[in-house]
């Protein structure tokens, strides 16, 4: 009985079918691709990670990464503006219209301290500012979808509330709203930020907490 030859080529290419993901079954390969380009990124930086190694490890290959972005930068920018969008979300959920100026002001306040101290949003500070000098553009992508975002939803909750005259003493122009909300979102990064960023510890959340609410006091006596 003879044995039919194998095809030297057949085996190779099911060699390398079983050792890579089947692409086409991944139902969402774009989000594979950021997914693992964050994780790239925050570990390893824009220098030195590559690629590869980010098709590798969300098990596509590099054509299909080119087929998503243009090039290495691309992507790095658009991960940088989705991590953004991603952490600040707390900070865009609605607020209850029924609840006070100082409740809603204490709230945001926790969220956006909070927000600003988590690790991943560390390492964003970290990755945007190495990374803003080469392209001045993603910082102020960066800028555009997190601190200016703040500063422009509180200054539009201010002018809103101070129209009515029950809880702020007098009507805030949209320039002076501006000013104070940008004064607000300052106290509230004070050295916390800076701590997080030089690795030095936390103050507790408790300690935390009353600093917000300290800041929310100096924001109302203020107006």
């Amino acid at each position: 009985m003879t044995e039919t030859a194998s095809d030297p080529h057949s085996e190779t290419a099911s060699a390398k079918a079983r050792c890579m993901p089947a692409e086409k079954s991944r139902p969402d390969k774009h989000h594979a691709i950021t997914q693992a380009a964050s994780e790239m990124f925050l570990a390893e930086g824009f220098e030195r990670a590559s690629l590869d190694q980010i098709a590798h490890r969300a098990g596509v290959s590099k054509q299909t990464i080119y087929s998503h972005f243009a090039d290495k930068e691309a992507l790095f920018k658009a991960i940088c503006v989705e991590l953004t969008e991603k952490l600040t979300i707390p900070l865009r959920q609605p607020r209850e219209k029924s609840a006070d100026l100082r409740s809603v002001l204490i709230k945001l306040g926790d969220d956006a301290l909070a927000m600003m101290l988590h690790p991943a949003s560390l390492d964003l500070h970290r990755l945007v500012m190495n990374a803003a000098a080469r392209f001045p553009e993603l910082g102020r992508a960066a800028y555009e979808a997190g601190a200016a975002r703040m500063i422009d939803d509180l200054a539009t909750l201010l002018t809103q509330r101070s129209q009515s005259g029950e809880e702020l003493p007098r009507p805030l122009s949209e320039a002076e709203a501006r000013v104070l909300a940008e004064q607000f979102i300052g106290m509230l990064r004070g050295f916390h930020q800076i701590r997080g960023l030089l690795g030095v510890a936390a103050i507790p959340v408790a300690e935390r907490r009353d600093y917000v609410h300290s800041c929310v006091e100096l924001l109302l006596r203020g107006v």
